[in-house]
């Protein structure tokens, strides 16, 4: 199973208090991964779009593990876990870098919608982009990992 793999360092601007990362900005590595994961089989998500159809998140979920804190290196690993006619999604780990501890762990389900909101199947070729749908629900934390979209923070070329 391929993983997608991305750089990120945890901005202070998403942590409270106390410096640990605020629950809502997992959500915002998980979008940032799953961009990554898409524009790394050919197709920028721009792309998806101006072809006419969006992916509606239908459903979210995360579990919180470990905290993430200001300034720490973490890698998204996005990979595929279930493509459908109409709908598919996409699994994520945060691990921190330093140690390989796994801090987060989850997914997210989107609809293949038109500009009008009304579901659609995925086209053909996007689909045969993103990889055969996995057989059942692939195991937590397996799977060939690669970078994804370059090496460098948010998904930036590498210099």
């Amino acid at each position: 199973m391929d993983v997608c793999e991305l750089e990120i360092r945890v901005r202070y601007a998403e942590t409270d208090q106390m410096r640990v990362a605020h629950h809502a900005s997992y959500l915002v590595w998980f979008e940032a991964g799953r961009t990554e994961f898409i524009r790394g089989r050919g197709q920028s998500y721009a792309e998806v779009e101006a072809a006419g159809w969006l992916l509606v998140v239908v459903e979210a979920h995360c579990r919180y593990r470990r905290p993430a804190c200001y300034d720490d290196v973490l890698l998204i690993r996005t990979r595929l876990r279930a493509l459908g006619q109409a709908t598919l999604s996409f699994g994520y780990e945060v691990v921190r870098k330093a140690d390989g501890e796994i801090l987060a762990d989850g997914y997210t389900v989107h609809a293949a919608v038109d500009r009008t909101g009304r579901a659609r199947r995925i086209p053909a070729e996007v689909a045969r982009r993103l990889g055969p749908a996995p057989a059942g629900r692939p195991p937590e934390g397996r799977g060939r990992s690669r970078p994804c979209g370059g090496a460098g923070e948010r998904g930036a070329p590498a210099k």
